[in-house]
């Protein structure tokens, strides 16, 4: 029985199957703030982890807006005016595709 996320290959004159794992799909995450951080009005730089290409970020809803690359990050300059729970999404051009996370954070 084959494994499910595994690819068979027969290679002629060999008496064995070879198996070749597909490439890990890359992700994308929040590294600051983390989930449930209370946070201050004013700047806040959001740090990102993963993803080599093109990376956007959102607060609650609101329009994509771009990030920053630095220092082998991408960065989200946030100002946050309002204090309360606030939902950051961001994502990250993965392969052509979109990989997508959220952060749910307090500012006082």
């Amino acid at each position: 029985m084959r494994k499910k996320g595994l690819l068979s290959v027969k290679i002629p004159g060999l008496s064995r199957t070879v198996e070749e794992k597909p490439a890990a799909r890359s992700k994308v995450s929040i590294d600051y703030p983390q989930e449930g951080e209370r946070i201050h009005r004013g700047h806040y730089a959001v740090r990102i982890s993963g993803g080599n290409g093109e990376c956007q970020a959102a607060v609650d809803g609101t329009d994509w807006q771009n990030c920053r690359s630095d220092a082998g990050f991408s960065w989200f300059d946030w100002f946050p005016e309002s204090a309360g729970t606030h939902r950051i999404t961001v994502r990250s051009r993965v392969s052509g595709k979109w990989a997508k996370t959220e952060r749910v954070c307090d500012v006082e």
